[in-house]
């Protein structure tokens, strides 16, 4: 134990050897985060989209709603996908619809987000109207006028159920506060690539592997100090996000922070693999820089993009793993599918540290 914190103090203090370099990488992603939040705005929010609101249906076939929904008047307003329950809470719980309808013995209600926005209040506005045109025939019939006249529906009482699936719509700021910390996380994993280049692959590292530290020692302590260093970089801008610039990160506050903590772990355990596969130091920062680039881009880290068939493939990316976690922690998202992909993610990281193991191995006893 005594060798592990000694191997840790210096290599946290070899970490933070050049304070300039560690502001300018923690401050990079703080301004990114304002920079596209303000730009890009228009682009993120569902506060701007003026397009059809998607809605989830299940009602009656032939029926009254489904005939209301169907109106070309209608269609202005809201694109209604006809489906099942179980279809439509799926719909909902991923942001592909933003209310469903529901039709059952004559009675409809209505799901929506607990605090949706705009936009879902519009399209539960549009289905009130369905109340209100029943109730006018109904006045119409008393008056001894003909209701077919108005239009050919029934009426009918419109409940609104509000389910917890978040509690605010998400801004452009929130939305790049995560994807902009997954981002720099992974970045931080030159911490480890430059720890562990001086303690392996340099004069200095020969000396070290000859002494009397052990081995698991001497790694673990290196890991140990990188990992550190990198999460304290992510937690100022985690907290800076948080308490300046407002964003929101949901109610379950560990659940993010370990979902951020399992991203520097793969960052380091990646810079490690990396770094002993190709042992060259310039060589796997060049791929670093690359794998990050890329991952971040596919995950929507600049903007959503749909790849069609491939962003199957492109879920499985660890930015999208940590993603779907806190966007799911703070937005409602599918519990289970949050909790597998949180799982995938540490999975990745041991993967890592197993091959980065067996690399090593023969190194660090010769």
């Amino acid at each position: 134990m005594k060798n592990f914190l000694n191997v840790f103090t210096t290599g946290f203090k070899y970490c933070w050897r050049d304070p300039v370099s560690v502001a300018v990488l923690t401050a990079f992603p703080i301004v990114l985060i304002f920079v596209l939040g303000n730009a890009l705005a228009g682009f993120i929010s569902p506060e701007y989209d003026f397009e059809p609101i998607p809605v989830s249906a299940v009602v009656e076939p032939g029926g009254s709603l489904e005939t209301f929904l169907q109106s070309g008047e209608i269609s202005q307003f809201l694109n209604v996908m006809f489906t099942d329950r179980e279809n439509a809470g799926e719909l909902l719980e991923s942001g592909d619809t933003f209310i469903t309808v529901i039709e059952e013995d004559g009675e409809v209600s209505v799901i929506r987000p607990a605090g949706g926005g705009t936009t879902s209040q519009v399209a539960v506005s549009v289905i009130d109207s369905y109340k209100q045109i029943g109730e006018a025939m109904t006045i119409a019939a008393m008056n001894g006028e003909n209701p077919l006249e108005l239009l050919p529906l029934m009426a009918a009482e419109i409940s609104v159920t509000v389910v917890p699936l978040g509690s605010r719509v998400q801004s452009a700021t929130d939305y790049y506060a995560v994807t902009m910390l997954v981002m720099i996380l992974l970045f931080t994993g030159m911490n480890g690539l430059e720890l562990f280049k001086k303690s392996m692959f340099s004069e200095t590292g020969a000396r070290v592997l000859i002494s009397p530290v052990s081995k698991p020692a001497l790694v673990g302590g290196l890991l140990a100090a990188s990992t550190v260093t990198s999460y304290i970089q992510g937690m100022i801008t985690f907290l800076f996000s948080m308490f300046v610039y407002g964003v929101y990160w949901g109610e379950n506050i560990p659940l993010v922070l370990l979902t951020l903590f399992g991203v520097t772990l793969f960052s380091q355990a990646f810079a490690i693999t990396l770094l002993l596969i190709f042992k060259s130091p310039n060589a796997t920062m060049g791929m670093m820089q690359a794998f990050i680039w890329v991952m971040t881009f596919v995950a929507g880290g600049y903007t959503k993009v749909n790849f069609g068939a491939a962003q199957a493939i492109f879920n499985y990316s660890p930015n999208s793993l940590a993603h779907t976690v806190i966007f799911g922690s703070a937005f409602g998202g599918n519990e289970q599918r949050m909790m597998t992909d949180l799982a995938l993610l540490f999975i990745y990281v041991a993967v890592l540290f197993i091959i980065a193991f067996l690399l090593g191995k023969r190194r660090l006893t010769s």
